[in-house]
């Protein structure tokens, strides 16, 4: 592929993936062959729905090598490495969709239906996990590649790695394992079957420059009283969201905290959210995370702008699923303390910095 239609392409698929809301914020990320030995892709921590063709970064498959100012993607190096064993592969893409994040928590290997198998091949493989960005991904996707995953593959606690010799088959691998896993995911978990529904988001709160606070008429007293402290005593949230689905109101009702079982929780919302009752007060470790859960009510979501907000909101909804999903399944386990820890302060130091800085631009 030449340069210039590589970052259409590239371009095309972010609108994609945004649109079918496969990412979270800019979590995720997209490429594109370019000759034979380098990639188009995604920056690191810029905006998805602002993105411009002179951010997109070309890079060496061999060295991962690039010139320029504007980072890649930190998951450039498995990209590279799927571009080295499937010499056909045009586009790739990394993505945070819902059903894949969930069965990926199973590990192993996950069986492929026979029609499906001259797309997918016979099994979907799964990766162990890694913090995003490292070496120990990068190994760990090796490994699955050596395996043989044909067009797509799971990393466990963090979403799928999906490859087509063009991008329509790239996002018809994307879509086929979605459904793959989802059949795989309800016949686990009959409960989750049981809960899907719809979902429902409604701004409860603004904070104008001012500091004074629009509300929503319809706030209930008791959520008023929750979003005034987060207001004031968050420098860093202007809009609170309220997120009331069947899966969130089942945590609430049999949980009293909800651990990161998917990496993107940890970093946006955080390593762990509490479940508070009504009436009772915030504990202290709450302000630091962007997400609250509330009996009989639902979830806040925070965020500095509103689409943080929504971000955080799909991401609460990812991970109740998950803790539901892992209800009497041994396997299924929330990530460890200190990884969680590392990924939400990473997050908000490097991350969530750069994209309120490129905000501003």
């Amino acid at each position: 592929m030449q340069l210039q239609q590589a970052k259409e392409t590239v371009l095309e698929a972010v609108n994609q993936l945004v649109t079918a809301k496969l990412v979270a914020r800019t979590w995720g990320n997209i490429s594109c062959r370019v000759g034979s030995d380098q990639f188009l892709i995604t920056p690191s921590g810029k905006a998805y729905d602002r993105l411009t063709m002179d951010q997109l970064v070309l890079v060496s498959c061999p060295d991962l090598s690039y010139t320029g100012s504007i980072k890649p993607s930190s998951e450039k190096a498995i990209h590279a490495l799927v571009y080295q064993y499937k010499p056909k592969v045009a586009c790739v893409i990394h993505t945070h969709q819902e059903m894949a994040s969930l069965a990926s928590l199973l590990g192993g290997k996950l069986a492929v239906p026979e029609h499906d198998g001259n797309l997918m091949g016979t099994c979907i493989h799964t990766a162990r996990y890694g913090l995003p960005g490292t070496r120990q991904l990068r190994c760990q996707v090796q490994r699955v590649l050596n395996q043989g995953a044909k067009s797509a593959l799971l990393m466990a606690n963090h979403g799928a790695l999906c490859y087509g010799a063009s991008l329509d088959e790239t996002f018809l691998s994307a879509a086929v394992l979605e459904r793959i896993c989802r059949q795989l995911v309800f016949s686990r978990s009959p409960l989750l079957k049981t809960l899907e529904g719809k979902k429902q988001i409604m701004l409860l709160a603004e904070k104008h420059e001012s500091g004074t606070i629009a509300w929503n008429t319809t706030i209930a007293g008791v959520l008023k009283s929750f979003c005034t402290q987060l207001m004031y005593r968050k420098a860093d949230c202007r809009y609170i969201l309220l997120l009331v689905s069947e899966e969130v109101l089942a945590v609430t009702k049999t949980m009293d905290k909800v651990y990161a079982y998917l990496d993107d929780f940890a970093q946006i919302a955080g390593p762990s959210i509490a479940v508070l009752h009504p009436h009772a007060s915030i504990p202290s470790s709450a302000f630091h995370t962007d997400a609250l859960l509330c009996k009989e009510y639902g979830a806040l979501c925070m965020g500095s702008s509103k689409a943080d907000a929504e971000a955080v909101a799909m991401l609460v909804q990812k991970n109740c699923k998950a803790a539901l999903f892992g209800l009497g399944i041994p396997a299924v386990q929330p990530l460890a303390w200190l990884d969680t820890q590392v990924m939400r302060f990473v997050y908000k130091h490097s991350y969530a910095k750069r994209a309120e800085e490129d905000s501003r631009m």
